[in-house]
Formats: C-alpha cells, sequence, structure tokens
C-alpha cells in the first residue's frame, strides 16, 4: 500500500486531500506539543520561545507514500524521523482502514534536540536547514546560505525539503547535500546547528508588516541588508535549450510567462480574472506562455480555448519540474503572476516581475527585488493576512479569493492595469 500525501491547492484536479486524523491530547504531549504551539504571538522573540510544531516519529511498519505525485518515499520500521505536525496528522493511520497506526511519537522530544542557528561562528560546521513551505519560502532562505557559505567556506549545509522543489535546490552551489522531508533523526543529530522556520511567517505578527527576506534573515541572526537579500540562480543550460526549442515550434521569439494559481485558493484569482487580463494582452499582440505542472495541462488547454486570441500557449506538459519553468523565466521578457512561485524565481534571474497581490500586500514578498512591481487589491476588507490554506471569509462557493476582483471591474481598471504590465515588462 502506497499513502498519497498532498498540500497546496490543485487547481481543478481530481483528487481530493486525506483528512487529518485528529491527535490526542496525550499524543500530543508524547510529542512534546500542547496547544499553545498554534498560538500567534506578536514578534520573532516571542517565536523563539515557543516550542515548534515538529516532531520526531518512529515509523510503526514499513510506509510508502508519495508527496504531490512526485517520487515515492518510504519510512522504515523503527527508524526515527523528522516532521511537520501536519506530516504526522495525515501519515498517522492507514488511509484504508483508518485505524492502523503507521507512526508513533518517539521518545526523544524535537525540542530537546533542538540547536538553533543564531548567527553563531559556522566554521568546519555542519548546518541542517529545512522548511516545509513552498518555492518563494526556500529562496527566502538562500541568499542567507550563500552568504554563510562565502564567510565560512568550511561549513557544510544540508536541505531538506519536498521532492518537488528539490530539482531547484539542488542547482545551488551553496547547499552540499539534499535531503527528503520527512528525514531521519540521525541527520538531525549529526548536524551541529539546525535552521528552523515554522511559524516565522505563519504564526508572528511582526509577518504583516515585515518583508519576508528580512524576516528570515533576523531570525537567524543575520539581518543581512536588502542588496544581499537577494535569490540567485542559475537556470540549467540543456533544460534551456529545450525550451528554445518549444518556443521555435511556436515561432514565438518573445512572450510574457504567467502562472494562473499560488499554492493555495486564498491567494489564487477566478479564470475569469485572468482571462481579461489575457485577452487584452493579446489584443495587443503580446504573447502569453502559461506554465504549471504536466498535471494541469487540460486544465489549462481548456481555460486558453475560451481565450478570444490565439496567441496564448500552454507549455505544461514539458516542465516536468520546477527547473523547466525556471529555465523558460529566464527566456521571458518578464512574468506576471499572483503570489506565486513565479514571482520569486523571476527575481533570482533577474527577470521583471509584476505581481498581483491580494490577502496581504506586495511589498512584504517583494520589497528587495529591484526588478519588480507589484498591483495590490484594494478591496474593504484586503489587506486581512489570510496566510496559508485558511479559507477567505469573503468566498463565494467557488472558493476563490474575490479581493482582486476590484482591480478589474472596468474597462478603465482593466486598461490601467494592463497598461502598467506592459510598461514595465516591455520598458
Amino acid at each position: 500500500m502506497i499513502e498519497q500525501m498532498n498540500s497546496g491547492n490543485m487547481w481543478k484536479d481530481d483528487i481530493s486531500k486525506r483528512q487529518f486524523k485528529k491527535i490526542s491530547p496525550t499524543e500530543m504531549r508524547y510529542l512534546g506539543l500542547t496547544e499553545d504551539n498554534v498560538n500567534h504571538v506578536d514578534t520573532l522573540e516571542e517565536l523563539r520561545e515557543s516550542p515548534p510544531n515538529i516532531i520526531i516519529a518512529e515509523a510503526a511498519r514499513n510506509v510508502k507514500f508519495v508527496q504531490n505525485w512526485f517520487k515515492e518515499q518510504e519510512l522504515r520500521k523503527k527508524v526515527k524521523y523528522v516532521m511537520g505536525l501536519g506530516v504526522f496528522q495525515q501519515l498517522h493511520f492507514d488511509s484504508q482502514s483508518g485505524k492502523n497506526k503507521l507512526l508513533k511519537p518517539s521518545n526523544i522530544k524535537f525540542n530537546n534536540m533542538y540547536r538553533p542557528y543564531i548567527g553563531q561562528d559556522a566554521e568546519n560546521a555542519t548546518i541542517l536547514v529545512f522548511r516545509t513551505g513552498g518555492i518563494g519560502d526556500l529562496l527566502f532562505i538562500q541568499p542567507n546560505l550563500r552568504y554563510l557559505k562565502e564567510k565560512y567556506p568550511t561549513c557544510t549545509i544540508w536541505f531538506a525539503c519536498g521532492p518537488q522543489y528539490q530539482p531547484m535546490v539542488r542547482n545551488w552551489s551553496c547547499v552540499d547535500e539534499v535531503l527528503d522531508l520527512p528525514f531521519t533523526f540521525s541527520r538531525l543529530k549529526d548536524a551541529d546547528y539546525h535552521m528552523l522556520f515554522e511559524g516565522v511567517i505563519e504564526r508572528c505578527k511582526e509577518a504583516e508588516t515585515s518583508n519576508a527576506y528580512n524576516l528570515f534573515s533576523h531570525w537567524l541572526g543575520l539581518d543581512l541588508p536588502d542588496n544581499i537579500l537577494l535569490p540567485r540562480q542559475t537556470p540549467v543550460e540543456e533544460l534551456v535549450d529545450k525550451c528554445k526549442e518549444v518556443l521555435d515550434k511556436w515561432k514565438i521569439d518573445n512572450f510574457i510567462l504567467m502562472q494562473l494559481r499560488a499554492s493555495s485558493l486564498i491567494r489564487t484569482p477566478r479564470h475569469q480574472f485572468w482571462a481579461k487580463i489575457i485577452n487584452e494582452l493579446n489584443r495587443r499582440g503580446r504573447n502569453v506562455v502559461l506554465t504549471d505542472n504536466p498535471r494541469q495541462a487540460e486544465n489549462v488547454d481548456k481555460f486558453i480555448g475560451e481565450l478570444d486570441h490565439k496567441n496564448t500557449f500552454n507549455f505544461c506538459q514539458y516542465s516536468d519540474s520546477i527547473a523547466y519553468t525556471i529555465a523558460l523565466a529566464s527566456l521571458s521578457n518578464g512574468t506576471l503572476a499572483t503570489d506565486s512561485a513565479l514571482g520569486h524565481i523571476s527575481a533570482s534571474l533577474d527577470v521583471p516581475f509584476v505581481g498581483i497581490y491580494g490577502p496581504f500586500p506586495g511589498y512584504i514578498r517583494l520589497k528587495t527585488y529591484p526588478k519588480a512591481i507589484w498591483i495590490d487589491a484594494n478591496r474593504h476588507c484586503s489587506p486581512c493576512f489570510i496566510h496559508g490554506h485558511k479559507p477567505c471569509p469573503q468566498a463565494a462557493t467557488d472558493g476563490y479569493s474575490p479581493c482582486y476582483d476590484d482591480l478589474i471591474n472596468s474597462d478603465e481598471k482593466l486598461k490601467s492595469l494592463v497598461d502598467k504590465v506592459e510598461d514595465y515588462i516591455y520598458v
């Protein structure tokens, strides 16, 4: 039996998430957690005093599972693993019976083993970095790792992240080894320092006023200046060539690259929102390329089929990993998206980006980027600062956040928004 473990918003995918099994108060205590762990705090300094929602669990039997339809992973019986509380909830019981326990709390509490990195001398040290968030979250971390690798060339950096992000992280010269999440307890024990970012954005009020790069750097005790807090990566040359072959087939040599959805529904505009913008760009003769993972190819084809013009192209079927989107973005004139991976990828490539922001303002994500502008929603209830996968309280039955709609609810507003996009990308 292979367990399917999902996270994120799958736009119109016909796959239901597993229901999280409630963990008993006794098990919570065994895990070293209490209900106070979910409380919000005002400052990062207060967050340091709160035990993170990371646990050590032991596999009760051999467990195979797949995260987000990527590679198959296995937890081996009697081996201890480090994981987020949400992963423990998803894999706690097997999905068929709902009763047989696959994981059990370890007798070792994470908080007793946690050695946070807060600016210590890292000469000859091994640093274990782990983050359960998406691509943006990983890129928020990267400038700090580059800085440390330059300052302490003898340090070793292990980076644990979801399998869907590993093709990107493997290409970072500042990372020595990429690990799966969950990872074995032995890795936690062998590292000198741990870089853990749980709650920095999700449970801290400072995230509502501070840019994420500044926040992450302060959390690490580095407080690097904005000119250093820029992600940098180089596309894989072989994949750039493959992307060029696709563009040659389409006979286009300039285009705007777009991503229609974020990892959560509350940050994803309705399809009608994007259709109006793309129709206007197409009417002005601009080519648009849409990217996402291959499972979305059919949905994107259907979306393109409902547009008014024929110069929008679907790259999804070619995008076998995030490394392909990085390569394609490097060839674009510029990119346009809601708060999603594409904006941070663009910044790492020095490509112009226009961001559309709703639940929270663009500056808390894009302030440090020299080639990015953002357009904030102007709805009466925004910004609400709702993060993660919490539903929008103002959403209709379709679940999509309405805060974006006001940006283009008239021909004049639509023209103004598209003017900004064109002027910035084709300056």
